[in-house]
């Protein structure tokens, strides 16, 4: 812009704000300053605080142009140097062009004079920075033009940023006109001048000063230099090191420039040797002696510089301040992860530094040394883990000793950069789990920093979390505050009075705390900081002592205020409302406080507030931690509390928790051996104490023989032998000497009384009557001559029953005279426990019961709707197509307004918590509707350029928008989402259940419906034993498997047409010997079946349009291994399609048909039998399988774990087991013999019910007569029902809702007794349900014949049969039982299919 300006007067002077108001995204916020030459402003933008500098154009012929190219330019090359900020943004109208930037609080001229002030380490991290900009700069070819301390920016974590790149300003300033400079330079008017001697020139003669308006070409022209700036950063570095006192002003420099003026007085005042040389190189006179950025960083590596700052801190720190800018939260997360691996790299570089390797002896000698320090410097450190862990587990360690400990290793410096990093962050934490992490780093940095860093910067921040809204942040900074407070060893003269002045005064608030854990806390902590307060006193004393300058405060008085401060909060923890704020006190504190306190002090303040204590009768805790504490408070007060004491312990004796009591007679051995009891209270505790050596409780056996032996170790021997011999002697077998050895006295007490006894004493509601007849008993004895029985008196019905009970339970009258010496004991119990079941009995209706009306906040909840999300509904579409039920009953699937979706991620993975700002643009939706958007952070670098000019940045620098959700808020998401895949699949596996059931036909039975007899087909195909006979739904087939090695397929709807020759419909033949199993596959599209020979399972396809079946899948089992499949279920949930099969030898394998290999395999013992049959419920959830040895074993599907084991009281062979029709949890299982069917519930493992249909005695053990081989479960009406048939060759009709309406539905067709005859009666066995079949009426087997018998059915049905229709009914056993819609199938071991209606 040139030298030309400075004589421009405008003609109307204008506020910055006047310019702004043109530009609508710009918000005018406050005035920063301007000058002749810039107007400068900070205002608001939509990306947050911009710095915006006008330019008022009073020249139109100015080529303002050219210099806004310039800026562009300047921004493109410096977008990837991170420690520069140059202007991001140019807008050049008519009135005014506008440069902004970014706006950065503080600049380094504001923080030389901010407290705390810089460190030696941050002041060369600062160094570092500004050279490693001027680097980055001067690669890209950037020169800066200005700098000085207040275009240095810097951050609260110390980043520094360079800014304000002068570009536009004159590089040649004319050495006789101070104008130019003041123009362009001196913005601050401090007249400090850091512009390089070699950019003032000599202009013409003198006499063309007095124009205003310099002509450009009189005065040298050309572009910056690096050395140049080099110049002007050594002149700001100087200044910081020297404490702000700047080393030129405007004539100084120009004397400089003349070599009449020296900077040296200014270096000299800088303590570092390495520095100074450093910075006298930069302020060389000569450029050219002046060296690069780049060598400058290279030559102080190792010196000057640390090597971490090279190797790992600048790397580091970018993190946290380049793109992507991670939220406070964020920074500390990652620090609370680093921060371990941080504290090693600084020790590693300080230990390499320390202990340069040496090649003479006395080396070697020194570096062991150097190693047995190391080795103690770890020591000491795990010293310091260990005074820390002391304090969590409330350890009594001596101060001074421990204090020799506690941080002997040398301090870590460059730790006080991580501590600004995250003491910066503290105040913009969101997360109550960030604050507690900040705290735990906290913690590791003060245990490697020094004791400065410590009071100065890092206890203001856990200052500030003591007041922090969420409880348990203010417990853990508590815990921190007083660790912290504990690590400093030396205190600065100016921080002498920190706790009167500042800690003791900001935590009295803690004492009035709204959280109980808090007040705890501050009860756990409060002795440790009274003595740490007592420390820091003696140490600022002795350090006065030494100090002979000054007035010296009077220590009595400091220490009186001292106590006068922490008394007050100790009285209000001690009266606190809570006893477990009490209790945390005296655990933690009590004998700590007492050395505080003195013994004065600890008598007034102390013991006359915990003896209240044991008014709580309701709180055992309490009263027991008093009697644990109680000695350290006596020892310290001394022997003259043993007035006080003895009533406390009286009470103790007598208390009605049995551990309280157990602690006041430890509590009184210890006084005993302390001497802290005269000998008179010593003597009438025994006495009223020897009675518990015969107490139920061995805890308070073993007390009182401790404190019996404490006494006699205390006592003469005198003493000893007249006193407590006497005490004790009626309590043992035989006489004891060493009753010092509590051993021996344990050894020889007599029995105790029975728990029993005693429990049923203080129980009892008239005590005092019992007592009196106790009594009257004793007396009654002592009367009695010797031999003689006593004569008791007669005593009330309620005693009578009382000591008859009392004496079964083997009490003698030795006991009664025993319970007679504790009389006192027992009628205080007996009165304090009725006094609590009173109030009991008044709170009864509110037992269970949690009153939410008294918590003070408003419990907030929340509801979520378990509909199912996209991807459940693409599941269901299968279950939806083959759902036959009415619409009604379809679960309608809910919504949910936007913002509960966004609270809840109904829409968005829990995993998506970044959104890059390239995914914004294109899309025409807000990101903020989709997740949280509290904490939105955008990069400092580019927050002004528009987002489609990112593509010019590498991809390293692209901005990104974080949006991070608080750790519980994602777990309630993945909580919700879990419970929506639950839901779903919960819906899922309903739907298939109903469909099984709905597919077994059960539920098409009209109301009413019984099996009438009525035979509709006989089908002969089959030329062995038919094994298995399934429905397949939605279809009038069945399909039928034998032991001739056929599987056919029939169809019902073709048999009801009168035709005489019912074929099947399709067949398949196996070559592998008799089939076992069928089941039913892919809804009804195959059916799979298994052969004993071969060992193969094989599945088959039904074709439509052909009399053969096809082979879809085969498997061949290992016959030796596994042994042959003996049953086959199919299991279909939508998401499975599994095939499960039983072997012979033990195995349940699931086989997914979709794909090849096992799916799941389970393994059952064959101790318990050959498996014989299995059984899925509907949902699928559970399988129970039945063994030859009459064991039922079931398995849960989901866990694949055996959950539960029934067996048969006789071990009978299981035959046959299906579900119960209506009884989710039951199975019927069939057993060889007596045509048993029993009914087992698998939660209790009971047997509900017996069907049992033999001449046999209900439940007995013989394996006798007819067994059921066959089963088919349904339900009318929700009324359950069981088709059974067997080896008696008749198929009955079980109503399981009304067992008497049984019958037998199927006839045998040579039967001789008619159906009418059998009833069905029910009665209960050993809490079974039986169900028997007897005969009834004056029927006689013989006088019956078949034609009778059947006559019902040639009825009915007989019209469609010619004169050659075979007998109804089966002549061999019945195999197989099934149904097909309303038809009954029925298959004999003759081969015969039967269809009946």
């Amino acid at each position: 812009m040139g030298n030309q300006l400075v004589g421009i007067a405008p003609s109307q002077i204008f506020p910055v704000e006047h310019y702004l108001t043109d530009h609508n995204d710009l918000q005018f916020d406050i005035n920063l300053g301007s000058t002749r030459f810039f107007k400068v402003a900070r205002a608001r933008s939509q990306e947050g605080l911009i710095v915006v500098k006008v330019f008022a154009i009073h020249d139109p012929t100015l080529p303002l142009s050219t210099y806004k190219d310039k800026l562009e330019d300047i921004r493109s090359k410096l977008a990837s140097a991170v420690n520069c900020l140059p202007f991001q943004r140019t807008i050049l109208t008519e009135k005014a062009g506008f440069i902004m930037r970014e706006f950065v609080k503080c600049s380094l001229y504001d923080r030389i004079s901010t407290r705390p002030f810089l460190s030696s380490i941050e002041k060369k991290w600062i160094t570092f920075q500004v050279l490693y900009a001027l680097h980055q700069a001067h690669k890209f070819g950037v020169c800066h033009g200005d700098i000085k301390l207040e275009n240095i920016m810097i951050t609260s974590w110390n980043w520094v940023l360079l800014t304000d790149f002068a570009s536009f300003k004159p590089t040649y300033l004319p050495e006789d006109n101070p104008a130019d400079f003041s123009y362009f330079f001196d913005t601050s008017r401090r007249r400090t001048c850091y512009i390089a001697p070699e950019r003032f020139v000599k202009t013409l003669s003198s006499e063309l000063s007095n124009t205003m308006l310099l002509p450009e070409q009189e005065v040298k022209t050309g572009d910056l230099h690096p050395m140049m700036d080099i110049f002007s950063a050594g002149c700001a570095l100087t200044e910081l090191f020297n404490e702000g006192h700047p080393p030129f002003d405007f004539s100084q420099l120009l004397a400089y420039r003349n070599g009449e003026y020296s900077a040296s007085k200014h270096l000299d005042k800088i303590e570092d040797s390495e520095m100074r040389a450093l910075l006298a190189s930069m302020l060389e006179r000569n450029p050219a002696n002046r060296k690069s950025a780049e060598i400058y960083l290279a030559q102080e590596r190792g010196k000057i510089f640390p090597e971490y700052f090279y190797s790992f801190l600048q790397s580091y720190m970018l993190i946290f301040s380049a793109a992507p800018i991670l939220s406070p939260d964020e920074k500390i997360n990652r620090l609370r992860k680093d921060i371990a691996n941080i504290i090693n790299i600084l020790k590693t570089e300080s230990k390499e530094k320390s202990n340069p390797s040496e090649s003479s002896a006395s080396g070697c000698l020194k570096l062991d040394d150097k190693n047995s320090a190391s080795v103690n410097e770890l020591v000491n450190r795990e010293n310091i883990a260990k005074f820390v862990q002391s304090i969590e587990e409330k350890e009594k360690i001596d101060e001074e000793k421990a204090m020799k400990d506690v941080k002997t290793s040398e301090h870590l410096e460059g730790l006080i950069i991580i501590t600004q990093l995250v003491t910066s962050c503290i105040r913009g934490l969101h997360h109550s789990q960030s604050k507690l992490q900040s705290l735990d780093i906290l913690l590791q940095l003060a245990e490697n920093t020094t004791d400065e860093t410590i009071l100065d910067r890092i206890l203001p921040y856990i200052f500030h979390l003591v007041h922090d809204p969420a409880p348990r942040v203010r417990v853990s900074a508590l815990h921190t505050l007083t660790k912290c407070l504990y690590l400093v060893k030396s205190i600065p003269p100016t921080d002498v009075n920190i706790f009167p002045e500042y800690i003791l005064p900001g935590l009295s608030h803690v004492t009035l705390d709204d959280a109980v854990i808090v007040r705890a806390a501050y009860a756990e902590n409060i002795a440790h900081l009274a003595h740490i307060a007592l420390r820091y006193l003696k140490n600022s004393h002795l350090t006065n002592s030494s100090n002979k300058e000054g007035l010296k405060p009077s220590y009595e008085s400091e220490l009186q205020t001292l106590h006068e401060m922490v008394q007050q909060s100790v009285a209000m923890l001690v009266t606190d409302s809570q006893n477990l704020v009490k209790q945390t006190l005296m655990e933690n504190s009590l004998t700590k406080l007492c050395v505080f306190f003195g013994k004065q002090k600890a008598n007034d303040v102390i013991l006359s507030h915990i003896i209240t204590f044991l008014n709580d009768k309701d709180d055992k805790q309490l009263r027991g931690s008093f009697f644990d504490c109680i000695v350290g408070v006596a020892a310290y007060v001394g022997w003259h509390s043993s007035s006080i004491l003895m009533p406390l312990l009286q009470q103790g004796l007598t208390d009605p928790e049995e551990f309280v009591t157990t602690k006041a007679i430890n509590a009184m051995a210890t006084l005993t051996e302390l001497g802290l009891l005269h000998k008179s209270a010593l003597y009438q505790l025994l006495s009223e104490s020897v009675v518990f050596l015969v107490h139920p409780n061995l805890w308070i056996r073993h007390a009182i023989v401790g404190f019996i032996s404490a006494s006699a170790r205390t006592l003469n021997l005198v003493d000893v032998q007249c006193k407590v011999q006497t005490m004790i002697q009626p309590y043992l077998r035989h006489p004891l000497i060493q009753i010092e050895k509590e051993v021996l006295l344990l050894e020889a007490l007599v029995a105790p009384i029975p728990r029993i006894v005693y429990d049923s004493v203080i129980k009892y509601n008239d005590i005092d009557e019992l007592f009196r007849v106790f009594e009257q008993r004793q007396k009654a004895r002592v009367k009695a001559i010797s031999g003689i029985i006593p004569q008791y008196s007669d005593m009330s019905t309620t005693l009578k029953n009382l000591f008859r009970r009392l004496s079964s339970e083997a009490m003698t009258e030795m006991e009664e005279d025993q319970l007679l010496m504790m009389k006192p004991h027992l009628l205080k119990i007996n009165k304090h426990r009725q006094s609590i079941e009173a109030k009991q009995g008044m709170n009864k209706s509110s037992v269970g019961k949690l009153e939410l009306n008294l918590i003070k906040d408003k419990v907030r909840h929340h509801m979520v709707v378990l509909y199912p999300d996209t991807k459940s509904d693409l599941g269901m579409n299968a279950f939806k197509k083959i759902d036959r039920r009415t619409p009604d009953s379809i679960v309608t699937h809910a919504t949910m307004n936007q913002e509960w979706r966004t609270m809840f991620a109904a829409q968005d993975s829990v995993q998506h918590t970044i959104v890059k700002m390239s995914d914004m643009t294109g899309g025409g939706s807000s990101p903020s509707n989709s997740v949280h958007g509290g904490d939105i952070h955008l990069s400092p670098q580019h927050s002004l350029t528009d987002v489609n000019s990112m593509n010019d940045h590498s991809l390293h620098e692209r901005s990104y928008i974080q949006y991070r959700c608080a750790p519980c808020r994602l777990e309630l998401r993945q909580l919700t989402f879990r419970k929506q895949e639950q839901h779903s699949a919960a819906l899922r596996a309903q739907h298939w259940a109903d469909n099984i059931a709905w597919q077994t036909g059960s539920r098409l039975l009209a109301s009413g419906w019984k099996p009438r007899g009525i035979p509709v087909a006989y089908l002969h195909e089959h030329r062995a034993a038919v094994n298995k006979l399934v429905s397949i739904p939605d279809t009038s087939l069945f399909a039928s498997s034998a032991a001739d090695g056929c599987v056919r397929v029939w169809d019902v709807s073709k048999m009801e047409g009168r035709n005489i020759a019912n074929r099947s419909r399709q067949a398949y033949v196996h070559r592998g010997g008799p089939l076992f199993g069928l089941a039913v596959c892919d809804q009804g599209q195959s059916i799979a079946s298994s052969a004993s020979q071969s060992g193969s399972v094989f599945v088959l396809r039904i074709e439509q349009a052909s009399n053969k079946m096809n082979v879809l899948y085969t498997r061949q089992l290992d016959l030796q291994e596994e042994g042959c499949a003996v049953d086959l279920q199919y299991l279909d949930s939508g998401s499975q399609s599994v095939l499960v099969y039983a072997t012979l030898y033990g195995s349940l394998i699931g086989w997914d048909l979709r794909c090849p290999g096992t799916a799941w395999r389970l393994e059952n013992d064959l101790k318990h039998g050959v498996i014989t049959s299995f059984c899925v419920n509907n949902y699928q959830q559970w399988l129970t399988l039945g063994t030859s040895s009459g064991v039922h074993i079931c398995w849960d599907l989901r866990f694949q774990l055996p959950i539960s084991s029934i067996k048969h009281p006789t071990g009978a062979r299981v035959r046959k087991v299906i579900t119960h029709p209506t009884e989710h949890s039951w199975i019927l299982s069939a057993v060889q013999g007596n045509n048993e069917i029993s009914m087992w519930n698998l939660e209790t493992g009971f047997r509900q019910t017996v069907l049992w249909a033999s001449s046999a005695p209900p439940l007995s053990h013989t394996q006798t007569g007819h067994s059921i081989c066959a089963m088919h479960s349904g339900a009318i009406d929700r009324n359950g029902f069981l088709l059974a048939g067997g080896t008696d060759m008749r198929l009955r009709f079980w109503d399981l809702q009304n067992p008497n309406e049984s019958y037998v539905a199927l006839p045998a067709a040579n039967d001789t007794v008619p159906p009418n005859s059998l009833a069905y009666e029910q009665r209960l066995i050993d809490g079974t349900n039986v169900v028997q079949e007897v005969l009834v009426g004056g029927v006689t087997t013989g006088s019956v014949t078949g034609s009778t018998v059947r006559g019902r059915g040639h009825e009915e049905g007989g019209q469609g049969q010619g004169p050659d229709s075979p007998p109804a009914g089966h002549h061999d056993a019945i195999s197989a039982v099934a149904m097909s819609n309303t038809c009954i199938l029925t298959g004999s071991t003759d081969g015969l299919i039967q269809v009946w209606k």
